[in-house]
C-alpha cells in the first residue's frame, strides 16, 4: 500500500502514469492490475469516523453492502446499525434496482452488457478490508462479484478525519476474455429520508458560470444535472450540489449534504424523490452517447465523489470541503498564490516587445509579483495575430518578439518579477503546420463536415501519439525556458463531432472518457517533471472548475466575464464548493470590456481581493491616482493574503437575497471582511453587518482598508470591540451609492482570551 503504483493507460502504446499514495486520483481505464486479495471479514459492519461525522456500512443477508448511517458522529457508533435492515444499498446494479422493496431507488449505479449480450449484473459482497492510510485517512474497500459472470466490482469509501469529508468511488474488473460494455458506472449513490428535499446547483454558460439556483424535488419526481460537452463540462455547471432536508438550504442551520464529483468530462448527477419519501441521489461520469467497451482483463475506475454532511447549514459544509481541498483537492493547496498581471485585456493579440516591457515595468512598480503573457506569442509560418491561425505551432513568433521568450524572462527577472505564459495545447487551427502535417490527429466524424469553433479543431487525446506531441512541445517550452514559473492552460471548445480516427469502430464510444484520461496523463506528467511551475485551468473561463481538473492545477480562471458586479454572483456560487485560493479574480478596466459597465476602482479591487488577486488591463493607461491606489491596495492584499487564501469562509449576506453582498474569512486570530453594495434605493437602510466565526470573549481591532476618496464608511475604523458585539450587534455601514464597497481587517488584540465553546 505504501509503494508508488505504475498504471498504464488503456492503449498499450501510451506512456505510463506514475501515481503516488498521497491522494492523486487514479485513471478510469487501466490494464493489468493485480487482482485484489479477498480478506476475511471479522465483523458485519464498518464504522468510518471523522471528528464530527460518521458513516456506517454493513452487509445484509443477501450479501449486499448497505449504508446504514451517514450523519453526525454518534457517542456509540454501533447505534447506527439499528436501522440497517432498511438502509439503502451502498452501490446498486441493474438487478438490485428492480427488487420491488419500498426503498428501491429505481436508479442504479452500474449497468453492464455482458459478453453474451445479457444486460445483467448482480453483485455479492465477498469480503472487505479497512486500511489506515495515515493519521487523517481511513479507507474501507468492499469486494463484490457477480456469481454468474467474470466481473468484479470494488467499492472504495475513504474518510478524512480533520475535514469531515468522505470520498467514494468504484473499480470495475472484467476478468473474462471478451469485452463488456458499461452503460453506466457511477461513483456513488446516497439514500436520504426526510419529508422534503431541496437541491442547490451551480449552473451556467460562457460569461455566466456557476450561478446558483435551488429547487425542490417533488415527490415522485427526478432532477438530473447533466453536462455532455466532452471538454469544459463545468461551464454548463460545476459537478457539485447541495441537498437540503426539510426546507431550503440555510447558511448556519439545517441538515445538508454537499457533494462534488472529481471529474472534468461528461457527468450525470441525479436526485429521485420516491413515493416512499426516500431521496435517492447519485453521481458519476456519463458514458453517453455510447457505452464504454472494457476489454477482457481490463479495469475501469470511476472518479471519486466527495461528500460532506452538516447539521449546521451549508456554511459549515463549505468550510469542510474547503479544508479538504486545500490539503488534498488542489495542487499546492498550502502555498500562497502570487499576484499577477495578465496581458490579455490590456493588449489582446496586438503587442510588441516594447509594449510588453512597458507593462512589466508598470507591474513591478505596483508591486505585482508575476507577469503572464497571454495569447499571440507563437507561430511563424502561420503567425498567431488573431484566433484564426497558429494553434499547435508552439514556436516563438520572432517578428513580435525578436529576443524571444528568453528576452522577456530576462527583463522580468531584472525587474524582480516572475514570468508566465498562455498555451492551448489541446487545440489546433486548420491554418497551422501541425494540422497540415497531421490532419488525422483531429477529432471528427467520417463522411461529415468537421465543424470549427473559434476557428479551431480539437486534437484527439485518446491517441497516445497526440499526447506525446503535446508533452514534447510543453517539455521544449518549459525546459528551454526555466524562467517560466506559471502556465495558463486554456481549452476553448467542446467535442462537437465525437469521432476518433485513432479508436477502432467498436471503441468509438470510449472517446469522451479516453480524451479526459489523455488530458489527465499529460498534466500529471508535466506536474511530475516541472513541479515548481504553477498551472492555471482556463477553459473559455470557468469550464474546468471541478476537482478532477484541480488535482492537476493550482487554480482556475473563474470566468472570461471580468465585470466586478457579475463576478460577485459567480464567485459567491463557486465559493460554495471551492476555496478562495483556487479562484482567480482580476482587476480590469472600466468600462468593462464584456458588459460595458463602469465601476469604481475600489469596488473592482474589493471583489478581486476576495479571491486570488490579479490584474488584467494595460497599466500604462492608468492615471497616477489609480496607480497610487492600486499600489496601496496590492500592499494591503499581500498582508491579508494568508487570511483570504487559507481562512475559513463565512457568508454574511447573499447577493441573491439582498442588495448587500458580504462574506468574511477567519484564519486563527485574524479575519477579513468584504461587503459590496450591489444596488441602492433612496428609501433604504440595509441592516447591520453581523460577523461570524470570531471568539466572543476576545477583543478585536477593526481597521477599514482600501479606502478611497469616500473615506471610511463605518464608525468602527481603528476601534477595539468585542467579538460578541461584532457578531451580535454588528457593524453599520453608511452606504451612499451603488458599487460602494468595504474591506475590513479584524485582528484579535488579547491572544490569551479563552476560546469560544
Amino acid at each position: 500500500r505504501s509503494a508508488p503504483v505504475i498504471l498504464p493507460l488503456t492503449s498499450p502504446s501510451a506512456e505510463a502514469l506514475n501515481v503516488d499514495k498521497a491522494g492523486t486520483f487514479l485513471p478510469a481505464c487501466i490494464s493489468n492490475w493485480p487482482l485484489p486479495r479477498l480478506p476475511i471479514m471479522t465483523t458485519d459492519s464498518v464504522h468510518l469516523l471523522t471528528r464530527s461525522s460518521q458513516m456506517t456500512l454493513c452487509k445484509d443477508e443477501q450479501g449486499r453492502v448497505r449504508r446504514a448511517y451517514y450523519g453526525p458522529r454518534l457517542h456509540q457508533p454501533e447505534d447506527a446499525l439499528e436501522n440497517a435492515a432498511d438502509a439503502p444499498l451502498l452501490y446498486s446494479s441493474l438487478a438490485d434496482s428492480v427488487t420491488g422493496l419500498p426503498n428501491a431507488s429505481g436508479e442504479y449505479c452500474i449497468c453492464v452488457t455482458q459478453a453474451d449480450g445479457a444486460l445483467s449484473l448482480s453483485l455479492e459482497c465477498q469480503g472487505w478490508e479497512v486500511l489506515e492510510l495515515d493519521d487523517d485517512r481511513e479507507e474501507a474497500v468492499f469486494y463484490g462479484k457477480d456469481p454468474s459472470y467474470p466481473v468484479r466490482v470494488e467499492i472504495h469509501v475513504r474518510s478524512h478525519r480533520e475535514s469531515d469529508t468522505f470520498l467514494q468511488w468504484a473499480v470495475v474488473r472484467n476478468e473474462g476474455k471478451e469485452g463488456i460494455r458499461l452503460h453506466r458506472a457511477a461513483s456513488a449513490q446516497l439514500g436520504l429520508r426526510a419529508e422534503r428535499y431541496f437541491v442547490t446547483s451551480f449552473r451556467g454558460t460562457w460569461g455566466g458560470e456557476s450561478l446558483m439556483s435551488e429547487e425542490e424535488v417533488a415527490r415522485g419526481h427526478e432532477l438530473a444535472l447533466v453536462s455532455g460537452t466532452g471538454t469544459r463540462t463545468a461551464q454548463e455547471g460545476s459537478p457539485g450540489f447541495i441537498i437540503s432536508l426539510d426546507g431550503p438550504a440555510r447558511e448556519d442551520s439545517g441538515e445538508v449534504v454537499l457533494g462534488a464529483l472529481a471529474w472534468s468530462g461528461n457527468y450525470r448527477i441525479w436526485f429521485r424523490h420516491s413515493p416512499y419519501h426516500y431521496l435517492f441521489a447519485g453521481a458519476g461520469l456519463d458514458t453517453a452517447p455510447a457505452p464504454y467497451l472494457l476489454d477482457g482483463g481490463g479495469v475501469f475506475e470511476t472518479p471519486p465523489l466527495i461528500l460532506t454532511h452538516s447539521k449546521n447549514g451549508k456554511g459549515e459544509a463549505s468550510r469542510r470541503i474547503h479544508r479538504w481541498a486545500r490539503r488534498y483537492g488542489l495542487r499546492g493547496g498550502g502555498t500562497e498564490r502570487p499576484t499577477l498581471l495578465n496581458s490579455w485585456e490590456g493588449v489582446y493579440f496586438t503587442f510588441t516587445e516594447k509594449v510588453l516591457h512597458g507593462m512589466m515595468k508598470r507591474a513591478a512598480d505596483l508591486g505585482i509579483e508575476l507577469f503572464v503573457l497571454d495569447d499571440g506569442w507563437f507561430g511563424n509560418r502561420f503567425p498567431r495575430n488573431d484566433a484564426r491561425a497558429g494553434l499547435g505551432d508552439w514556436q516563438v513568433n520572432r517578428a513580435k518578439l525578436p529576443h524571444g521568450l528568453e528576452g522577456l524572462i530576462r527583463h522580468a527577472e531584472e525587474l524582480g518579477i516572475r514570468f508566465g505564459i498562455w498555451v492551448e495545447p489541446e487545440m489546433v487551427n486548420p491554418h497551422s503546420e501541425l494540422y497540415q502535417n497531421h490532419p488525422e490527429w483531429v477529432i471528427g466524424l467520417p463522411h461529415r463536415e468537421n465543424r470549427q469553433e473559434r476557428s479551431q479543431y480539437l486534437l484527439d487525446l485518446s491517441n497516445p501519439h497526440v499526447c506525446r506531441y503535446i508533452l514534447d512541445a510543453m517539455r521544449k517550452l518549459l525546459g528551454e525556458h526555466p524562467g517560466i514559473s506559471y502556465v495558463k492552460w486554456d481549452c476553448n471548445r467542446k467535442i462537437s463531432d465525437p469521432g476518433s480516427p485513432w479508436l477502432d469502430a467498436c471503441r468509438q464510444g470510449n472517446l469522451p472518457i479516453d480524451y479526459v484520461r489523455g488530458y489527465e496523463h499529460v498534466l500529471d506528467t508535466l506536474a511530475s517533471e516541472f513541479p515548481d511551475v504553477t498551472f492555471q485551468a482556463c477553459s473559455s473561463g470557468g469550464g474546468r472548475a471541478d476537482y478532477g481538473t484541480m488535482r492537476r492545477h493550482h487554480e482556475f480562471w473563474t470566468s472570461d466575464n471580468t465585470d466586478a458586479y457579475e463576478r460577485v454572483f459567480m464567485q459567491w456560487g463557486i465559493g460554495h464548493l471551492f476555496p478562495a485560493i483556487s479562484m482567480a479574480a482580476h482587476v480590469t478596466a472600466s468600462p468593462n470590456h464584456q458588459t460595458g459597465r463602469s465601476a469604481p476602482l475600489k469596488f473592482r479591487f474589493d471583489v478581486a481581493m476576495s479571491g486570488r488577486l490579479g490584474f488584467e488591463l494595460q497599466p500604462c493607461d492608468m492615471t497616477e491616482e489609480d496607480m497610487a491606489f492600486s499600489k496601496r491596495a496590492l500592499s494591503e492584499y499581500k498582508r491579508i493574503r494568508p487570511v483570504v487564501q487559507f481562512g475559513d469562509l463565512y457568508r454574511l449576506s447573499s447577493p441573491y437575497e439582498s442588495r448587500v453582498a458580504s462574506l468574511m474569512y477567519v484564519c486563527g486570530k485574524r479575519a477579513v471582511v468584504f461587503a459590496w453594495l450591489m444596488d441602492k434605493w433612496l428609501a433604504d437602510s440595509p441592516p447591520p453587518l453581523r460577523l461570524k466565526g470570531l471568539n466572543p470573549a476576545a477583543r478585536y481591532l477593526v481597521r477599514e482598508i482600501n479606502m478611497n476618496e469616500d473615506g471610511s464608511l463605518t464608525n468602527v475604523h481603528e476601534q477595539v470591540l468585542g467579538g460578541d458585539f461584532l457578531m451580535d450587534a454588528g457593524i453599520r455601514i453608511r452606504w451612499k451609492k451603488a458599487f460602494q464597497s468595504v474591506c475590513l481587517e479584524v485582528a484579535e488584540t488579547n491572544p490569551d482570551a479563552p476560546a469560544s465553546s
